[in-house]
């Protein structure tokens, strides 16, 4: 296809998969093309906010950083005050979230960062609602994709074969074909099929288990937040959890493993790993709470990196977005944001494309802006990922020096406002790691180094 029309448009672009990323893709596709059909292999759930199928993780814990609710507010303007309205929960991040990281609790002071939380059901629910609205975007639920069709000389994508539950066979043509399928993506086998090179990719397994409940009320204990954390403290402990305010003023409860040799699938297992924690205030908050959900498990057993920007010979009009580019450790709450932020990437390649009426290299112009996003963030994973023994997988030069001086950071956050700001703003994806070396964070942390070879001396 691969038509300019007399809008100024191409005529047709196809989205795999109703995900975050499928749906902020969507979004910004909307745009530029005629038409955008997003092919979804659950059913329509456009109803009610519910775990689907093909996104299990959807029933545990999940945050949306600073950086993409930003996002998500400019691509669909009054959002985050339509989630607010509907029960969502407004917190400031500093002073109403109180966080346990190696061994200390940062400083409670109010930091301007406001975040919203919710579970993902409900935030995707909100963002289905605001897709319907926009008349040139279609579904097809049901579905699944099978095949990319490319040109004769496979330099360029066509179009797709999809099949649906009923199995009837349907080809439909496109000018550009994203896929957000996730962990589920069939790009590198149906590349590999097709006599095309398969991308490289960079794995590091961490064997993360998840474990999550939804309570209605809490234990009755007093409490000025609206969200715990309590992070791992490796390599001795390998397990954390959390806590946040969801809507309907229920609690999302989620716990977590690195190398557990055992399931906490049931309520016993569930409050034993809370008790067994670095600190106990998580089992406290929920030993006598009512529990509204039954016990969910999510396993996460590695990072993996689809090296998309490295291919020659990959058929322009075809991108892989979201998870089925790269899935980072959730832990860090990075995966929302960086969908959002590969969204705003692949709106700024449509709109050079647009200047020249051309699609030409956009494959490869898309790729290479999600790898660029994607350092910094794989780097924070790494960092943390390779605290834990049991971590394999390739790691990079001055790993440890990065270690050593993070965690130096973590604990003067206990005690240091300004640089738990700024650790704030490299947490939630808005400012470069290079700002925890500045002049003012280094004296601070210097200084706490100080005090802790005080107390060594004296004790």
């Amino acid at each position: 296809m691969t038509t300019w029309n007399s809008s100024g448009e191409w005529e047709r672009a196809i989205v795999i998969g109703g995900s975050i990323a499928g749906k902020l893709a969507a979004r910004v596709l909307s745009d530029y093309f005629t038409e955008v059909f997003i092919i979804e292999r659950d059913s329509d759930s456009n109803n009610h906010p519910t775990v689907r199928n093909g996104v299990p993780q959807a029933a545990h814990g999940h945050a949306l950083l600073k950086s993409g609710e930003e996002i998500l507010e400019k691509l669909f303007p009054g959002f985050i005050e339509e989630l607010i309205a509907s029960g969502a929960v407004a917190s400031d991040f500093s002073q109403d979230i109180s966080w346990y990281h190696h061994g200390s609790w940062k400083i409670k002071h109010p930091s301007g960062i406001r975040t919203v939380q919710q579970s993902r059901p409900f935030l995707e629910h909100h963002l289905q609602r605001r897709l319907n609205r926009i008349e040139n975007i279609k579904y097809i639920y049901g579905a699944q994709v099978k095949k990319l069709l490319t040109t004769s000389d496979q330099s360029k994508i066509s179009g797709v074969v999809y099949h649906t539950k009923e199995e009837i066979v349907t080809k439909l043509g496109a000018d550009l074909v994203v896929d957000a399928a996730g962990a589920a993506s069939l790009t590198p086998k149906w590349l590999k099929a097709s006599g095309l090179t398969a991308p490289d990719k960079t794995e590091v397994k961490i064997d993360l288990q998840y474990s999550s409940r939804i309570y209605q009320t809490l234990s009755p204990i007093e409490s000025t937040w609206k969200g715990m954390l309590v992070y791992p403290n490796p390599p001795e402990q390998t397990l954390g959890g959390g806590i946040y305010q969801i809507e309907d003023g229920k609690w999302m409860v989620t716990l977590l493993g690195y190398g557990l040799d055992r399931s906490l699938a049931n309520e016993t297992s569930f409050l034993e790993h809370a008790a067994n924690l670095d600190h106990k205030v998580i089992y406290d908050a929920i030993k006598d709470g009512v529990p509204v959900s039954d016990v969910s498990i999510y396993r996460f057993p590695n990072l993996r990196r689809f090296h998309y920007e490295k291919l020659n010979n990959l058929p322009n009009g075809l991108i892989v977005i979201g998870d089925a580019f790269c899935r980072i450790d959730p832990i860090f709450a990075q995966g929302m944001s960086l969908s959002a932020l590969e969204a705003t990437a692949l709106h700024d390649v449509l709109e050079q494309c647009k200047q020249n009426q051309s699609l030409n290299r956009i494959s490869k112009k898309a790729h290479r802006r999600f790898s660029k996003i994607l350092t910094i963030p794989w780097l924070i994973a790494l960092v943390e990922d390779f605290r834990f023994d049991h971590t394999t997988g390739k790691t990079f030069f001055g790993l440890s020096f990065m270690q050593s001086y993070i965690k130096k950071v973590v604990v003067a956050c206990a005690n240091d406002k300004d640089v738990y700001d700024s650790f704030i703003q490299v947490l939630h994806l808005k400012a470069h790691p290079v700002t925890l070396f500045s002049p003012r964070v280094l004296k601070s942390v210097w200084f706490q180094r100080r005090i802790a070879k005080g107390l060594e001396l004296t004790s």
